[in-house]
């Protein structure tokens, strides 16, 4: 077992450490505050290289691995986690067509996605359904030369900016399969932005398709059977979402640290308190062991390993834990946590949310358990 970064991951975890800080650090208040998505960012997170890392370059990506995926999700989730959700969502897109797409779907989708050139958002999730594929409604009817779409998917990241869609929905036969819908086209409308609890700036909403007209060019990766390639596009989710749950676990720690050396008490600092300090121990320990499951669940990735439990045991674990080291966080601020003038009341807003993202806890414990041996 080797536990160390190779010198090109290391290489690229302190470059995208000090974009994160230079970069996305002015940013925080436009997303948190305004809840609006900063598109000036994203010719810099091109030149960086930040959505497509683990794919080929021929296809835009940086040619990196799933590993590099995760530490670059963590350094940017430390300063700005709602910007590591617009990254997953071009990583998780753009390993679709990775994946599936043809050489045309891959030259006319991939390839901007990566490049910055296009946006394209992922929508399985309806009003009525959760992750039961059974319940889906949304409906693609052959018709012609073409589809037409009807539906409405709910909770959709980057919804009311994006391009094209990825949408699944029910094929003539009433399998699910895998569609392409430009957002241009006649039929087509979002409802009003969310204003959620954390993560904002992500730009929520729901996608709205009423008889909406593509060409069979936009299926992605043939007819039926796609809720494998959803199973399958979850485990890059649910990586990338650990990833950054460990970059906010890191953020709370050293924010109370720094806190605790500086707030007095009876002319201490309150770091020299055995509270405090069981506090803190709390919440180092607890993010190094989720550092490390993350990096394992990378390492399965970059072997080519069926990695749905894997992923699912992480994201649970992860996330968890998450809430518990930021609240912990919280607890050395005192009532001071509670003010928007400190970073740690964002933190905890954040942390709550991965709890709830990419499938709840309670899913990712369906998932592990049926494939438990027996």
């Amino acid at each position: 077992m080797n536990f160390n970064l190779t010198e090109q991951q290391e290489m690229f975890q302190k470059s995208v450490r000090r974009f994160a800080e230079a970069e996305l650090t002015p940013l925080i208040d436009v997303m948190d505050k305004e809840n609006r998505y900063p598109f000036e960012i994203r010719p810099k997170l091109v030149a960086m290289n930040l959505l497509g890392i683990p794919f080929d370059p021929k296809y835009g990506g940086a040619g990196a691995d799933y590993a590099s995926l995760a530490l670059a999700m963590e350094e940017v989730a430390k300063v700005l986690a709602p910007m590591a959700i617009s990254m997953q969502v071009g990583n998780v897109t753009a390993d679709r067509f990775n994946k599936l797409g043809t050489e045309e779907q891959k030259r006319e989708f991939m390839i901007p996605i990566c490049e910055g050139k296009r946006v394209v958002c992922f929508a399985f999730t309806e009003p009525d359904t959760g992750s039961n594929p059974k319940m889906i409604k949304t409906t693609a009817k052959s018709a012609g030369d073409g589809y037409v779409v009807n539906g409405i998917k709910r909770f959709i990241t980057h919804g009311t900016f994006a391009d094209a869609a990825l949408i699944f929905a029910k094929d003539d036969d009433g399998d699910i399969s895998l569609f392409i819908v430009e957002t241009d086209r006649k039929g087509f409308s979002t409802d009003k932005k969310m204003d959620k609890l954390g993560l904002r700036g992500t730009e929520l909403c729901d996608l709205i398709m009423n008889d909406v007209h593509i060409p069979k060019k936009n299926i992605l990766g043939g007819k039926g059977k796609k809720f494998d390639a959803l199973k399958d596009a979850m485990t890059i989710g649910k990586l990338c979402l650990s990833a950054q749950c460990v970059g906010l676990m890191q953020a709370s720690l050293t924010e109370a640290i720094r806190y605790s050396v500086h707030r007095m008490h009876f002319d201490h600092p309150i770091f020299d308190l055995q509270a405090i300090h069981w506090l803190l121990a709390e919440m180092a320990s607890r993010l190094e062991a989720a550092r490390w499951l993350t990096y394992r669940a990378a390492f399965l990735k970059d072997q080519g390993m069926d990695t749905i439990k894997d992923m699912a045991m992480t994201k649970l674990f992860v996330t968890s834990t998450a809430v518990d080291v930021v609240r912990w966080g919280m607890q050395v601020h005192g009532a001071y946590g509670i003010s928007k003038e400190y970073k740690i009341e964002r933190l905890f807003r954040d942390a709550k949310m991965y709890e709830l993202l990419e499938g709840t806890s309670e899913i990712q414990r369906e998932l592990i358990v049926k494939r438990l041996p027996r």
